[in-house]
């Protein structure tokens, strides 16, 4: 797990030489955009490749360094083909030391975000270093959100890196296909492989990944709010802050006592007890960074991905560049064992993107209407607003009660409601095929759900739709993750000004904000009653794509909107909404921010590491151990090998059933009269015997069990026994 130093310098050096060639490929295709663009799109090329080109390779010589081999050949003859195909049309070199040669000066005046976003990407990776595996007197520690998840995806790393099985398995349930997305993990793995060691594996694609969320969402603002010879820079930046700092009035229940109190004190000492999370008074709403970037990995890689590709599809939408769609198609194909959530967002968003653009095809009115109708029209076009919104409102209040109540609308019946709406929507698109269908449309969208499609159906056929099975998954459910609150409490004291904000601006908004904001309209709409996977909580991956929109219009409308309602104030009022705005959005995210940082615990003890170190050296990555269901199992985590069965924690959430294993590991350290049958059924290797172990069961006949069994390893109270 510590690997060597020239094992940490190969695998870096193979990952970086993917960056490289990804961004070469950029200059190749993109060598019309601009700088920053042709790098973002570069990184996230060689960041995808590196995610699939092993995977492919894998198929036939299983995860190993040979697939690793034959992966890097094929991408430098990609790049080599996409080189000598521009070269006939552009002076390569020259245009690849123009792209890399800028002044730093130039880019923090044409970018501030800088500013912001630079500071921001060194706090989150100095976080980072500091909640993944920092070694303290031996023991490993993290942070407060890597202390769940953390340890699965280390799993993931391990296990495909160590074993080289593929398609890859649960470790924490041999035999069980992997069907989660994932590639999230393997481009860890990746760099495992070499001899690296697993911290640095585990840390450096998320350092890039990062980036490319950081600066994909700023692009794709910048990109949707751009208007002719009128800068957009500080309404994205505004739309930045509101993003990633989201957060709603769940402070309140901190500061009521005073910022001295005690009350306060404890969002930096307690175990989740912070303004973005706080289950104890329904603070569902988490924060990004912490709660999202930080310890999802499948979101961050999938955003990674995600962001970039909204920023690709606007471009193609606005030129309709046929090649812009066909790369698009790839990358969106590809998101399915990335992040499953995302694809998903994705379509949703490309859905409507198609719907907006078949509009425009219409046929448009010859008679120009007089002014005085376009201000009645304007008029009565916000009062529809008003009237759609407040009928919204009342609707999902009314629903809300009606779910607090003693007769709660059935999960089916929810399910119907938001099929309903799928269902209108696909009316309504329909409709729009059938009167703004062109040529043009088959050669953007056209092309593009055919390339989506042959790259996406065989992962969704051999992986997701296998695991996504049984009523546990897409099923019928209102309001997500609101436990107890009615509608409009919960999303005023979870989004806070955000909520008030949208409503507002879905009322009163240009139509522009409109139109950049219906995606997130129709995405939030479905996820009110459709929850797509067994941990309601998890719809919120779905939800923040949908916040992502809201964020920008809502920028907009503040920057643009609000200043013009008083012609002789209008500059003041757009200063103090930009304040009042970033100020009551972020307090909670950056009071989270604060007890992140502080947050320090151990997820491996000392005892455990060293152990892990003797199985790392002395068993095969194939070796079945019998150990406790503890989430953080180091023997999972750390060496990549087998365990009977891991913490239901996250196999339940995948749909996986382990009941039954689960009951075995109790009764191999419990029932001596079951224990050889069960250890022969589950192919058991190896036992161990530690605080876990001893903590989780009742063992009666540890004397017989030395006896009976050779002891391989036994160190400051932590035994493992040969099978």
């Amino acid at each position: 797990m510590f690997g060597s130093v020239s094992g940490t310098i190969v695998g870096i050096s193979y990952f970086v030489l993917f960056q490289i060639l990804g961004i070469i490929i950029s200059i190749c295709f993109f060598h019309r955009e601009k700088m920053g663009f042709t790098i973002l799109m570069g990184s996230v090329l060689g960041s995808f490749s590196l995610q699939w080109l092993p995977a492919l390779f894998a198929f036939f010589v299983d995860f190993s360094v040979t697939a690793h081999l034959f992966a890097l050949f094929a991408f430098i003859l990609i790049t080599a083909v996409c080189f000598s195909r521009e070269k006939k049309h552009w002076d390569g070199i020259s245009q690849i030391r123009a792209k890399l040669s800028f002044r730093p000066r130039d880019i923090f005046l044409n970018d501030p975000v800088l500013f912001l976003l630079i500071p921001l990407y060194i706090f989150v990776v100095i976080m980072l270093n500091q909640h993944t595996l920092p070694s303290v007197d031996g023991s490993l520690h993290c942070g407060q959100s890597t202390y769940g998840d953390m340890n699965m995806h280390l799993g993931f790393i391990t296990s495909l890196a160590k074993q080289q099985i593929f398609p890859p398995e649960y470790s924490l349930l041999p035999g069980t296909k992997l069907a989660y997305p994932f590639l999230s993990d393997s481009i860890s793995s990746s760099i495992y492989i070499w001899g690296s060691s697993l911290r640095a594996a585990y840390l450096l694609p998320m350092y890039v990944a990062l980036l490319q969320v950081f600066f994909g969402m700023y692009a794709l603002t910048k990109e949707l709010l751009f208007v002719v010879n009128k800068s957009c820079r500080g309404k994205s930046i505004l739309a930045f802050v509101l993003f990633f700092f989201n957060g709603g009035f769940g402070f309140c229940y901190f500061i009521n006592k005073g910022f001295h109190s005690e009350n306060f004190r404890r969002i930096f000492t307690e175990f989740y007890k912070t303004p973005t999370n706080y289950v104890d008074e329904n603070i569902q709403w988490h924060n990004i960074i912490c709660d999202m970037l930080i310890p999802q990995r499948a979101t961050l890689f999938g955003w990674a991905i995600l962001f970039p590709l909204l920023l690709l599809l606007v471009k193609a939408r606005k030129t309709a560049n046929t090649e812009y769609f066909i790369l698009g198609g790839v990358l969106a194909g590809g998101l399915v064992l990335i992040h499953t959530h995302s694809f998903l967002a994705l379509g949703v968003i490309c859905a409507v993107f198609l719907l907006q653009d078949l509009y425009q095809n219409f046929p448009s009115s010859k008679k120009s209407p007089s002014d005085k109708t376009k201000k009645t029209g304007k008029t009565n076009f916000s009062l529809f607003r008003l009237a759609a919104v407040a009928a919204f409102v009342t609707g999902m209040s009314v629903i809300g009660k009606l779910q607090l109540s003693n007769k709660p609308l059935k999960g089916s019946v929810l399910l119907i409601i938001g099929c309903c709406i799928l269902a209108a929507f696909a009316g309504i698109l329909a409709y729009s095929l059938r009167k703004g269908f062109s040529k043009k449309t088959i050669m953007t969208w056209g092309i593009f759900l055919g390339v989506v499609i042959v790259c996406a159906l065989p992962q969704l056929l051999g992986f997701t739709f296998q695991q996504a099975q049984g009523e546990q998954f897409v099923r019928g459910s209102f309001n997500w993750a609101n436990e107890g609150d009615g509608y409009l409490i919960f999303y005023i004291k979870n989004l806070g000004i955000m909520f008030i904000l949208s409503l507002l601006m879905l009322i009163y908004g240009s139509p522009r904000q409109i139109r950049i904001a219906l995606p997130g309209c129709l995405l939030w709409l479905i996820c009110e009653f459709i929850l797509f996977q067994p941990n309601p909580y998890d719809n919120n991956k779905l939800l923040l794509v949908a916040y992502l929109f809201f964020c920008i219009a809502v920028a907009d409308f503040v920057w643009e909107t609000i200043p013009q309602l008083s012609n002789k104030y209008g500059q003041h009022l757009r200063i103090a909404g930009v304040t009042a705005t970033a100020a009551l959005a972020s307090f909670a995210a950056l009071l989270t921010l604060g007890r992140e940082y502080v947050s320090d615990y151990e997820l491996y003890d000392k005892t455990y590491v060293e152990m892990c170190q003797w199985i790392e050296e002395n068993t095969e990555p194939t070796d079945i151990f019998l150990t406790a269901d503890n989430h953080n199992n180091a023997v999972a985590s750390l060496t990549g090998r087998n365990i009977v069965c891991g913490s239901g924690t996250f196999l339940y959430f995948h749909g996986i059933d382990y009941a039954q294993s689960q009951a075995d590991v109790e009764a191999m350290y419990q029932d001596s009269t079951r224990r050889d049958d069960l250890l022969e059924q589950h192919e058991v290797d190896y036992i161990v015997l530690g605080s876990w172990e001893w903590g989780t069961y009742q063992i009666p006949d540890i004397q017989e069990m030395y006896e009976t069994y050779d002891v391989v390893y036994n160190k400051d109270g932590l035994v493992v026994l040969a099978v």
